[in-house]
């Protein structure tokens, strides 16, 4: 087992083998004897192995003398070996100052060496800017080029559980989460961005070596200047960023807030080899081990994905209409805006565009030298992660016991359900009328058709058309968000369907909030809701039931 699996990676304490997370049961699970070990037991021992281990790395060696220098201006701390200290910082220009290095816990854990040379790094960072020499990225790069930069920047290593609760735009509910960091590497510098420094990951971790001041010498080494809150909000950020594509995939929304619990996290202290540009705007680094590039100028750009959903139900609607009308140029038109107003007035409410930041990036890259010369390899799956850490949503079953779910909202039945419930809710009095009027045929004889007239149920057709349309528009999206469809995972791998079926039923009534659950949890009911809003509740209710009488009245007689 290397350095890094011995440090970083958790062994099976019957046999020994690197043991896998299992996200399901929330315990490392061996494969090859299946001894279960608790989440907390492997962090303690971690904790106690690396504590032996990094004594004997820091003792067993005769150090060279070092010396720690601090910039009072931007606040970076580097180390140099004594004598070839810089005399101006490297982030900011400023005049460094001397200080104390202190005890042996500045010093990471491990490291990883840099593959590629100063002038490797030159020439490749040139190539790419004159391959992007249309961006305002590619071009600042070329004319900053001179001002290239190398130096180790120190990193936090994180692998472990991690739990949470993940919430949707318009909706209440709250579902649980949990997931697996196989390893990720968290920038702890204040000087660069930590956005762009994410763009050049991933690193070789096998390539991970015990820290020896045989590797640094030559180079700078910066030291971590951010404090352990600021690390731990910098590990959520990033671990809700590797979690969010399925998050939001699962949500059917970007519009999603995730709150991460990090306790059994195990983190490691170490020094990646980078390569960097800093000039005004311009931050440009580039992988010392793998050569992948990342550039950004801080430009910004919005977008509206919360725009789809309204411009395809006007779109649609439209298509309705056009069909009713013949596609008569005019009516289609007036049809597009009319719908365009409604949906869109309807959907945009407390949503807002995403403002991205926009960083240019080479693909993931690896590379290798044949006869020393230098090959870099670029693919999407270069140094892809092995392990499927997609993240698990669970709910609590009948018994209260927590199970693994999938998450659906939207199902064939339930959305042909939808559109029967709001067919049913317009033609009502007409459905009502139909039967009345056939039992009357029935006892008294006659023509079905004799005095039935459907077009005199104008007034309900028009208001419950508009409450169907204002159901579509806001009613449904938060009935069926608020009511998911749960499959709960069972022990042959098959998935069945969670709850009853009044937890998931869907009706127009659920524009009014009927059907719904309130902060305590109890379902809100019609007599409920006329009770709560008293004599305009009932007032409006009998108003309802008056043109539906009406309506069915007028269609029968």
């Amino acid at each position: 087992m290397d350095s890094y699996e011995k440090m970083i990676c958790v062994s099976c304490d019957s046999c020994g083998a690197p043991v896998g997370f299992d996200i399901i049961g929330q315990t490392y699970k061996c494969a090859h004897c299946g001894t279960v070990t608790d989440a907390e037991h492997a962090k303690q021992a971690q904790l106690r192995w690396r504590t032996l281990a990094k004594d004997e790395i820091f003792r067993s060696e005769e150090k060279p003398r070092t010396e720690r220098y601090s910039c009072p201006r931007c606040g970076a701390e580097l180390l140099f070996a004594e004598g070839e200290a810089s005399e101006t910082c490297e982030f900011c220009g400023n005049n460094l100052v001397s200080s104390e290095l202190g005890s042996d816990e500045n010093i990471p854990e491990l490291l990883i060496p840099f593959f590629i040379t100063e002038d490797e790094s030159r020439e490749r960072l040139g190539k790419w800017g004159k391959d992007n020499e249309k961006q305002p990225e590619g071009r600042s790069l070329l004319n900053n080029i001179g001002k290239l930069k190398v130096c180790y920047l120190p990193y936090r290593l994180v692998r472990g559980p991690v739990q949470g609760t993940v919430s949707r735009d318009g909706s209440e509910r709250k579902y649980q989460c949990a997931g697996f960091l196989e390893g990720i590497a968290v920038n702890t510098s204040s000087q660069l961005d930590n956005l762009v420094l994410n763009d050049i990951e991933p690193f070789d971790w096998s390539a991970a070596k015990p820290f020896s001041y045989g590797y640094v010498a030559g180079h700078r080494v910066k030291l971590n200047d951010i404090s352990d809150a600021a690390i731990d909000e910098r590990i959520k950020a990033e671990t809700v960023q590797d979690f969010l594509p399925e998050i939001q995939k699962t949500m059917q929304t970007t519009g999603v807030d995730v709150e991460l619990r990090t306790g059994n996290l195990t983190s490691l202290s170490v020094l990646l080899p980078v390569y960097f540009i800093r000039s005004g705007s311009l931050t440009a680094v580039m992988n010392g081990q793998t050569g992948r590039i990342a550039v950004s100028q801080k430009r910004r750009k919005k977008t509206f994905p919360w725009a789809i959903e309204p411009t395809v139900w006007t779109l649609l609607c439209t298509l309705l209409f056009a069909l009713w009308t013949h596609f008569a140029p005019e009516a289609v038109f007036i049809g597009l805006c009319v719908f365009g107003c409604i949906f869109f007035a309807a959907m945009s409410e407390g949503r807002g565009p995403l403002t991205k930041r926009i960083t240019l990036k080479s693909k993931a890259a690896s590379a290798s030298r044949t006869d020393g010369e230098l090959k870099i390899d670029e693919s999407r799956n270069i140094l892809k992660n092995p392990y499927d850490n997609t993240p698990v949503f669970f709910e609590n079953d009948e018994n209260g016991a927590k199970v693994p779910v999938k998450i659906r909202f939207y199902s064939f039945t339930r959305t042909i359900s939808m559109i029967l419930n709001s067919l049913v809710t317009i033609a009502l009095p007409l459905i009502i009328a139909a039967v009345i009027r056939l039992m009357i045929v029935l006892v008294q004889g006659g023509s079905f058709a004799d005095k039935f007239k459907p077009q005199y149920g104008a007034a309900w057709y028009t208001l419950a058309a508009m409450i169907v349309l204002i159901y579509f528009v806001k009613g449904v999206r938060g009935d069926v968000y608020d009511h998911p469809l749960l499959y709960a995972k069972t022990p042959n791998g098959q998935y069945r369907l969670m709850g009853s079926r009044r937890d998931r039923k869907v009706t127009v009534l659920s524009m009014f909030g009927i059907g719904r659950t309130d902060k305590d949890g109890k379902r809100i009911t019609l007599l409920r809701l006329l009770r709560e809003t008293g004599k305009e509740g009932i007032l409006f209710a009998v108003l309802f039931i008056a043109i539906l009488l009406g309506s069915t009245l007028a269609i029968i007689f």
